[in-house]
This record gives structure tokens, sequence and C-alpha cells, in this order.
């Protein structure tokens, strides 16, 4: 699909030749422009020419030229002079490829079109050594130098033609300029533009009169066709099809500068049930029916090669029965994918039928992981950089992340991808390397220990553990460089330990969600935390956009507060070590019984005083199905009315898929239905008002809590004793947990660890609240093991975190089972 690009250099030598750009402070040649040079390429020569006078004291001069000498810097055309010939492919995927060519009479930066001058002018800027690892000015890079030459010979072209990493919930203002500059300083953009967001509610907003007086051109849903939240079209209605393809048309001809145009649906279900749309096949096959159309009307306009981008996701990520037209460009996405199939299905299913894919990314989202260390896809760098060379692997030439302004977290993952995403095969160790000695100078080894730890240990820390090496490391950082630029980026991260510190006490029960709001505004300018996300979930949209809301606070952190906050923060969170190396293990729950030989055990039992907050995983069969529960609250504090609430990760909206709120803390046991559209995992959680809520599971059903070391909290869920089994995966040596009461008024842990054979391993009485380990004798893994009338909480960290009733009832991740499987 794309052109073939050529370049011709007559009468150079192979071997780049070095340029002297300035001595002394004074500038050797000047940046030139061609004589029509566009508004774009004037503003990338001003501030290519600003930024060498920054490293080198010299002032450049920008002056019109023919290109024979001096540092050039513009399209081919635009030069009639270059001393020579280059002919860049003119499609719409070549526009950021980028000739960088040193000569003794000057530099060449010969874009194919604008946005590759752009890239060229900032590669420039990357090879003399500045950077913009985060946006902002503290973020920054810009070397210091009197003598400044290059040597350079490279054609690039970037690995994706479009490369977008964008926050979800927006921009707050402040953030705005600062992320602009650095997408376009870290060549992390779209030369090529796709649009691929939800459409059908824009494409009825613009012709409401016409849908209005044809109630038919909306989806049928329970015998209904009307305006609805998830706004679905009939899309057999040939009529409907001609609206909307007109409207497309109509779109590139009043801006034919535009690449592409979404035809993807509006999110959620609601899709048409009349027979014609029936007959048209599965969803999408009816989202590439009507895609398809449109790209062939918009290719007839006579305005070049022009785009549809959509999503395959949700409910339409199925690969189509039809062919997919090539202007069609749907983006896999990496969550939500229904159906039963995997990501690298999806992504082959479609390519299979033509379609050139994209991909869309979640590299953060603020409310699955609350800009907390290790939280997001984004904090993990070197898989991100995995992920997106194994994407580029499949054929996929188009990536757009969904993410967040949680530069603390993130940021090191953000700048390995915008790095990766031009060169699927840079080096990210090298990456990794040179962030770290430029941005943090003589503290660079205590800061690669802290980015290591948010970034890449992966061992089961509880949070006061976690949170107290950071602070520890920052702290070091800070002893041992006076350079203030490097403060600045360390105060920042101090302010990033201190937020993470703060969540985990609210989400703990120990902190307030107004201590977390409040810190998340007052330090969001360093955008270190997304704050307007953090608002957005944690309080409100309109909180966030209320001017005198009573937790905003401009104050500045100065720096005795700083040290305050690092001093209280090592006394406060004490590292422990444990005597052994967690085990990371995926939450892609599925039933253990079908594929592993687990032992008939007795039943054990849950806790027998769950009060509050209680959490569970279950597995339904069949799509529609769902669970008939039994239940009773005994009224102790009756705080708030009872809750309970079904989850399924298939949901895109986040939302409870069933929520029963029709019951009381009055001992009464009541059979209570939750249904679900989805089939497969669910999340159950009970909530109450600090009363005793039992719940009788039906028989049959997989059902099993989690208890690892980051588990959420639901400490109150472990009220009282329980009897409980977890499996050992084949070749553990080693069941190494924490064990705690569930608070300080509670009774003192106790209860046994029993082995397959029922030999007791350890007596949790004999110990105080601590870690635990004890080895695996041979022959004792591949198997259930018991923890019998325990109080108190374990958290399993070397095995899977999950405990059941029996092996029949008990989930495990996919990877264990696939591993453990019994052939």
């Amino acid at each position: 699909m794309r052109a073939f690009l050529f370049l011709l250099l007559i009468g150079l030598s192979l071997r780049a030749e070095p340029v002297r750009l300035a001595s002394g402070g004074h500038a050797l040649m000047p940046i030139v422009i061609g004589e029509k040079a566009s508004a774009a390429t004037k503003s990338t020569a001003a501030e290519l020419a600003r930024y060498l006078s920054r490293i080198t004291g010299a002032e450049f001069a920008v002056e019109p030229g023919d290109g024979n000498r001096g540092i050039v810097i513009g399209t081919a055309a635009e030069f009639s002079g270059l001393p020579f010939k280059t002919k860049f492919g003119t499609g719409p995927f070549e526009r950021e490829d980028y000739l960088l060519r040193s000569l003794p009479e000057g530099l060449y930066l010969i874009g194919a079109g604008e946005p590759g001058v752009a890239d060229a002018a900032w590669d420039l800027l990357h090879r003399l050594g500045y950077r913009q690892f985060f946006p902002g000015e503290t973020w920054e890079i810009v070397p210091e130098t009197r003598e400044l030459a290059i040597a350079v010979e490279t054609l690039e072209s970037p690995s994706f033609y479009a490369r977008r990493i964008w926050y979800n919930w927006g921009l707050w203002g402040y953030n705005e300029e600062p992320y602009r500059q650095w997408c376009v300083r870290n060549r992390a953009v779209q030369g090529f533009k796709l649009n691929s967001g939800h459409s059908y509610e824009a494409i009825i907003a613009a012709n409401r009169a016409a849908f209005e007086n044809h109630p038919k051109y909306f989806a049928q849903v329970a015998g209904k066709r009307e305006p609805r939240g998830d706004a679905k079209f009939c899309i057999s209605n040939t009529d409907l099809r001609r609206l909307v393809v007109e409207w497309a048309a109509g779109q590139f001809r009043a801006a034919p500068q535009l690449d592409s145009i979404s035809m993807d649906p509006s999110d959620g279900g609601g899709w048409c049930e009349c027979e014609k749309c029936a007959a048209l096949g599965s969803v999408s096959d009816r989202v590439v029916t009507l895609a398809n159309e449109v790209a062939i009307a918009i290719n007839a306009l006579g305005l070049g090669p022009k785009y549809v981008g959509l999503y395959a996701y949700n409910q339409h990520c199925a690969p189509p029965h039809l062919r997919v037209d090539a202007h069609v460009i749907p983006s896999a996405t990496t969550a939500f994918i229904t159906g039963g199939f995997t990501f690298d299905q999806v992504l082959k299913g479609w390519q299979e039928k033509g379609a050139a894919m994209g991909v869309y990314d979640y590299l953060s989202v603020v409310d699955w992981d609350w800009n907390l260390p290790r939280g997001g896809a984004a904090s993990r760098p070197r898989r991100v950089a995995e992920s997106i060379a194994w994407i580029h692997g499949q054929g996929a030439r188009f990536y757009d992340a969904e993410s967040g302004d949680c530069w603390g977290p993130c940021g090191l993952g953000y700048y390995v991808a915008s790095r990766v995403l031009w060169n699927v095969k840079e080096d990210v160790d090298a990456i990794i390397t040179d962030f770290l000695e430029k941005a943090f100078g003589s503290a660079h080894e205590p800061m690669q220990a802290f980015y290591s730890l948010i970034n890449e240990d992966t061992q089961r820390r509880s949070p006061s553990d976690l949170v107290g090496r950071m602070y520890r490391h920052l702290d070091r950082a800070r002893a041992v460089t006076d350079d203030p630029k490097v403060l600045r980026r360390i105060n920042d991260l101090i302010l990033y330990t201190r937020h993470a510190e703060l969540y985990y006490a609210y989400a703990n029960g120990a902190g307030s969600v107004d201590d977390v709001a409040r810190h998340a505004y007052r330090m969001r300018k360093t955008m270190m935390v997304h704050s307007y996300g953090l608002w957005a979930r944690l309080l409100s949209q309109k909180a966030a956009h209320t001017p005198e809301h009573p937790l905003k606070n401009e104050a500045p952190f100065e720096a005795a507060e700083l040290n305050g906050i690092v001093s209280s923060g090592i006394a406060k969170n004490q590292p422990v070590e444990p005597g052994f190396a967690g085990v990371e293990f995926s939450k892609d729950l599925l039933p253990a019984a079908p594929r592993l030989a687990l032992a008939k055990t007795q039943p054990g039992h849950f806790p027998e005083a769950a009060q509050d907050r209680q959490r569970y995983y279950v597995w339904l069969p069949e799509k529609g199905g769902g669970i008939d529960l039994k239940v009773a609250v005994k009224k102790v504090w009756a705080l708030r009315a009872p809750k309970l609430l079904l989850f399924s990760p298939l949901e895109v909206s986040l939302e409870p898929v069933a929520v029963r709120e029709d019951y009381k803390p009055d001992g009464e046991e009541r059979a209570l239905s939750l249904k679900s559209p989805y089939p497969g995992l669910h999340r159950i959680e009970s909530y109450d008002g600090g009363d005793y809520t039992w719940i009788t599971w039906p028989t049959g059903l997989p059902v099993t809590v989690d208890s690892g070391i980051d588990t959420p909290d639901v400490t109150s869920q472990f009220r009282g004793p329980w009897t409980l089994y977890f499996y050992v995966p084949k070749k553990t040596r080693l069941i190494g947990g924490w064990a705690s009461r569930i608070a300080n008024w509670a009774p003192k842990i106790s209860g046994k660890l029993l082995a397959p054979d029922g030999m007791e391993m350890l007596d949790f009485s004999k110990l105080d609240d601590g870690f635990f380990k004890v080895a695996v004798p041979p022959g004792m893994d591949g198997a259930l093991w018991k923890l019998e009338s325990n109080v108190g909480q374990r958290l399993l960290m070397t095995v899977p975190p999950y405990l059941a009733r029996s092996g029949d009832e008990l989930l495990l991740p996919r990877e264990v089972i696939e591993a453990d499987a019994v052939h």
C-alpha cells in the first residue's frame, strides 16, 4: 500500500562528510529556506535557529536561498541549487520521509513534505544532544558547546505512518502546549492523519432533520427505532447508507486536505435487530458494508487517495466475512475483545480480508491504574517496546495509544514508545541509559534504581514497602547532585511518590479521596500525574471545572515542605525483605478443573464474618447468563445501604453490567439474580454499611477470591475464620507470602498451612505479622494446598494468589493452566 521511495544522490561520497556549524560562539553558516517556503517550514526553521543558538551561544540567521550551501531546510521542490538530486514518493504515507546529509559547505534537511521537514529538524537536534524527555521545560535537555560540527548521512522513514499518544479525559489548559511540543519534538505525530473515533453520533447530529423525518434510519432495538445513547444505524437501509455516503463526500469536498474520515460505530451495544440487518451478516460485516461504500465514494471524487478509519473493537472486533476495501483502515484494539478472539486473531483475521491494519493500544487509563507505580502498560517500557515491535512485525502500520498525563509512572514508557514507533529496531537499553545519564547526571545511579523499581521490578511488594523504597532512592539521588535542573526533576518525582503514598492510603481506608485530589491539583503542572483525569474520576468533571473548588490550592511546594515529605515518607514506609522473589501472574482467569488433575477435597468455606466490602471472581459459561444467589445481611452499623455489583471485562463502559440494591440489612435471606450479556470471567463486589453479608453461591459455579500482595484492600472480607485452597504450579520450590491481622484491633493471626498429603507445613499462630515462606517438598507441586482454619489475611506472592473452597471452584491464570494442563 505504500509507494516506493526513491532517492538519488549524484556525485557524493557514500561516507558522511563533516560540516562545521559554529565556532567560538559564532555561526559559520545561516539557516536557508526556500523563497516560497510554507509557514510551517518557516516556523520550523525559526525554532531550529533558536535551539542552535541556545546550544552554541551563536546567532543563526534564517534567510532565503537556492539551497547550494548553508543549513538548508525544506522540501526539495523549494530549492533550485541543491548539490544533489532527490526524489521522494508522493503518497500520503511518505510525507514524513526525510534526508539528513552533511557536506563541507552545507547541512541538508530535506523532507518529502512539511511533516518530514519538522521531523528532520528535531532529529538533527536529537543527534546534537537535545532532548525533550517529558513535557515541560524541567525535562528539556539543551547541551552547551562553543564548537559544533556534525557528520551525517541518513535517509529516514518511520516504522509507523501515524503515531499518536494521547490523553484520555483530555487536557486541562496548562498542559496543552507542553504536550504539543513533546509530540512534535519526539516525532510522535500523525504525518498521515487517521481518524478512527466513534462517529455515528456525530453523523446523526449533522443530519438531525433527516433522522427525525426518517426514524427507520435508526437501529431497531426491542421493536423500537428511536435515538439512543449508543446511537446505531439500520445499515440495511439503502437510503441511510446513501445519506452517510453523501455526508462523508461532503466532508472531503469542504476540506480536500483531509486524509481520512471515521466510520467507526458509536460505543456500546444497541445494534439493529431487524431481519434485513441480520441478513447482512455479523456486526463486523455491517460496519464494513457501510465503510466500504464510503471508501469507494470518497475515492471517486478525484481528490487523491482518501481513507476510512474505524476500530476493530467490542462487538465489531471479530474479523468480517466480507472483503475490506483497500482504503479502509481498521485499528485492532488491545482490550475489549469479544467473541472469544485473541488480539492476534483479530489482527490477522482482518488482514486476511484485505485490511491495512492499525492498532489502538491502552498505555494508561486513569481508572484502571490510578497513576500508581507499575500500574499502566506504559509503566513497563521494555514491554511497550517489545509489543510495538511485535505489532509492526504483524504488518500493522498505524498506532494510536490511549494514555494519560502521568509522566511519573509512565513517562519513560511514553518516551521509549516514541523512539521505537519511529524505528522499531532502536536499542531500548541505549534509550534508557541515555535518559538516565542526561536527565540525572551524577545522580543517574540512584535514579536508575528508582526507575528499575517502578518500571521493571516484578517483586510483589506492599504499598509501604514500595513507597518507602521510592523515597529512599530519591533521597539518595538528591544527596549526590547540586545541579538545580536535576534537582527540579527529582522534586517532581518526590511529588509523584507522595501521590502514590496518598492514593494507597485512600484505597486501604487510611486516607481520604480529598487528600488525593488536593495533592493532584496542587502538583498538576509537574504533569507527573493525570490530575484532570483523577479529578474527573475521583470527584467529577464539574468539580474539575469549578474555579473556586475548596480542594484547589495553587501554593507552590517550597524546599522545606519537600524535605518534610521525604523525611516523613521514609519514616512511615519501611522496606521489608521477604527472603524470596515474588512471581507475577496475570488476571486472565479460567476454570482450573477442566484441564488440571486436581484432587477431590473436603470443601472449605469463606470467612464467617465478612464485612463492608467483598470481592469475588466467577465464571459464567454462557452469553446472556446469570447468577442466582442467596444473600443475607446482618445489621451491625448500617452506615449505608447494601448492594451487589457484577462487572465484566468485556463491558467497554467499565460500569457494572448488573446492580442489586433491593435488599436490606435485616438478617433475612433473599434470592437475588444478577444477569450479564457476556460469558466468561466476571467480578462480583458486595458492599454493606459495616454489616455482615453472607452469600450462598449456586452449586457448580466457579467462585474465587484474589489475595495477592497488591490486591486492592478487602481486609474486612477476611474477618472471621476461613478454610480455602490454592494451587502450587509445577516446578514451584517455595511458597512465600504475607500474613497479617486484618486490623490492629483484630485477633492475632492463626491457622495452618497443609500440604496436599495433609502434612502441617506451617502454624501461623507461632508467627507475627510479616512475610512467611515454606519449601515445597518433592512431589507436592502441581497440586492443591490448604489454608485451614485461618484467621487474618494471607497474601500469596510466589504462587497464583487465588483462593477457592475447592479445586472445582478455583479460577487460575491462563498461563498457569496452559503450562500445567494434563494432555
